[in-house]
């Protein structure tokens, strides 16, 4: 199991929380003491039961409706009949795997007609059943479980199909905040009466409706079920009944015992004499729930999509915890990975870095795995940065880049720099992703975060936590620093394509180069300053075949106008006619392009790093709160090597 980014829940976007007193949204993690417990490994009889009903189940084309709603299996439904919910049904059955095809296929009917899988049993619809707080999601137990409890004595309103319909939606619910490797609830019954009312318990009628759905639609999903205050005739009915329920089930049902034994204190709401003090407010928790489903759902939904719409597909997968089992490639992921990070950012304002760059405690963390198809066709890191160098790069984005020519989440907030040393904190291997290059948590790596990727994400290296793709980093090598790697690659790229000439030592440097080399012309100039005077008289040095290379055109300030007019003549020397007569300097240009130098370039500048040959020299280093400071030690045109910031230990 990957390490988890020791970070506290985020709050639910949208909704104020409070600074003090209750609770009053629902938690979105369960603590460091909730584990889920592993399921044993299916028996070889177990395992030809299941790939026989995963067979069968993959020939269904078909829902049988009583409700004129026969038609076509659905995406929905198909992502319903999971692995593991194939497994639920079997193990329901005591492994017969055709009453488990029959049962499921039962229920699959019964979710379109009942409405579960068309939207029927909406948060609107069932809103109203749940303005007392009679059934809340609120905190997980020692083994991960989502608990869900229910207040008899809270019931607001008269019997109705609707509150049955509302339990069915809260058991939806309550399985979307199910973390991975958990299938099961915590089911916490507080018999508490009312005060109000008299009478609050469901009929006989309704109870063997919600008994029916409960045993034959969601088989193998009760956990634990924890009960209070509990009336003397529920007691005196368990009591009569417990020698007649398997051994199984009754060790499921505890009764006015000590419930920390089974949830921590701290996730334990207070009614049950835990620690947690929550406060039903409908306006506040209700919105607030609805929002955390919807996200998990639509993560899972996704995830789905990119693993190649499978039925029988992991619902660890599905809950980013581990590879498509259509495509088992070695991969861990954090089961709680942060949302949100300390970072420097910088939004639609253009200036230098201390007159645009402010530090936040709560810049959102890309999603670790990505939610997005076009995002999921590639490995991903999930990453504690050490050491971001500072780059006069980063400072034309801030200065000079117009926020139009920004895209997706760095329109709103971008994180700059795209030299990093990081920790491997998670790796996620991409559905379809062919093993080989891996990483695994705790690996030290270095990185070169492309300006395109920059340019759409905004995510740069002055965060504390981030993810990126897996292709923008190689390892450190043994014997090296992240402090030393921090500032290789975006230099040492350009260096190995460049071997960079001192001619600040002539003054007239054509006529120094045309006197000395025009007898004798050179096959190639390498300019790592930008001189375009250089290129313009090259022709007394260099030779008619030659080239002249340069990473760019020199200008002085990060104001646009210098700026600009070094782009746009490093693009008129790209499209100049070579031949004199149409003013070109008959002889070939190309510029240094080091945009995404690729994995095998990047390990080849770390292979000479690592053998000494080349060495990555820092001028001073920083703390993360004095990057301003950095920034003008950098701008100053002073520094006598990489200005690198210390983002984390």
């Amino acid at each position: 199991m990957a390490t988890a980014v020791s970070e506290p829940p985020a709050p639910v976007e949208g909704i104020q929380e409070k600074v003090s007193g209750p609770l009053l949204i629902p938690l979105p993690n369960p603590s460091a003491k909730g584990k889920p417990v592993e399921h044993p490994a299916l028996t070889e009889d177990q395992q030809k039961k299941y790939e026989w009903l995963l067979e069968h189940v993959k020939e269904w084309t078909e829902v049988p409706s009583a409700k004129e709603k026969t038609g076509p299996l659905t995406d929905n439904e198909k992502q319903w009949l999971t692995r593991e919910c194939l497994l639920r049904y079997l193990r329901a059955t005591k492994w017969h795997e055709k009453e488990a095809g029959k049962r499921l296929l039962d229920t699959l009917t019964w979710r379109r007609d009942y409405g579960v899988e068309i939207n029927v049993l909406t948060p609107e619809h069932c809103s109203p059943e749940n303005e007392t707080g009679k059934q809340i999601i609120l905190g997980y137990d020692k083994e991960g479980r989502p608990c869900h409890y229910l207040s008899p004595g809270r019931q607001n309103t008269e019997a109705s199909p609707r509150q049955v319909q509302h339990l069915v939606f809260m058991l939806e619910r309550v399985i979307e905040m199910m973390p991975a490797q958990v299938e099961t609830l915590s089911l916490m019954i507080d018999y508490k009466p009312s005060k109000t009312r008299s009478n609050t318990n469901p009929g006989i009628a309704m109870a063997r409706e919600v008994l029916n759905i409960l045993q034959n639609h969601y088989p193998e999903r009760l956990g634990k079920a924890l009960i209070i205050n509990t009336p003397w005739f529920v007691h005196g009915f368990f009591k009569i009944i417990t020698p007649f329920i398997d051994p199984h089930t009754r060790e499921k049902l505890k009764f006015n015992e000590d419930m920390t034994q089974y949830v921590p204190s701290e996730q334990l709401w207070t009614t049950f004499k835990g620690n947690l003090e929550f406060e039903y407010d409908h306006s506040v928790y209700w919105p607030a729930l609805m929002k955390l489903c919807t996200e998990r759902r639509e993560a899972r939904k996704q995830r789905w999509i990119a693993g190649g719409k499978h039925i029988g597909e992991s619902e660890d997968y599905l809950s980013g915890h581990a590879a498509t089992v259509n495509n088992p490639v070695p991969t861990m992921t954090s089961p709680n990975p942060p949302t949100t990070t300390k970072a420097w950012t910088y939004s639609k304002a253009k200036g230098l870095p201390r007159q645009v760059l402010t530090l936040t405690t709560t810049h959102p963390v890309a999603p670790f795995p990505p939610l997005l198809a076009a995002e999921a066709n590639q490995d991903w890191l999930l990453l504690r940065v050490s050491y971001a160098a500072l780059n006069p790069g980063d400072v034309v984005t801030m200065s000079v880049l117009p926020s139009f020519l920004r895209s997706g989440p760095a329109k709103t907030a971008c994180v700059p720099t795209m030299d990093v040393s990081a920790t491997v904190v998670d790796f996620w291997a991409a559905p379809g992703s062919q093993p080989g290059r891996t990483f695994a948590a705790g690996d030290s790596v270095v990185g070169f975060v492309t300006f395109d990727h920059l340019r759409t994400t905004g995510n740069g290296g002055l965060q504390e936590v981030v993810a990126l793709p897996a292709r923008f980093f190689v390892r450190v090598p043994q014997g090296k620093s992240q402090r030393e790697a921090a500032g290789l690659l975006l230099a040492g790229c350009t260096a190995w394509q460049q071997v960079v000439l001192d001619y600040t030592r002539y003054g007239d440097l054509v006529g120094e180069l045309a006197t000395r080399y025009g007898g004798k012309p050179f096959d190639v100039i390498i300019d790592g300053w930008g001189n375009q005077m250089l290129f313009n008289h090259c022709a007394r040095f260099l030779k008619p075949e030659g080239f002249y290379n340069a990473a760019s055109i020199h200008y002085d300030g990060f104001a646009a106008w210098p700026v600009l007019v070094s782009g746009l003549t490093l693009l008129w020397n790209a499209i100049r006619p070579k031949s004199t007569w149409l003013g070109g300097t008959g002889r070939n240009w190309m510029a240094a392009n080091m945009m995404d130098p690729g994995i095998e370039f990047m390990e080849q500048v770390v292979a000479l790093f690592t053998e000494g040959k080349i060495r990555v020299v820092v001028d001073s280093e920083w703390s993360f709160e004095q990057v301003h400071e950095a920034f003008d030690v950098l701008i100053s045109g002073r520094a006598r090597g990489k200005v690198i910031v210390k983002v984390a230990e």
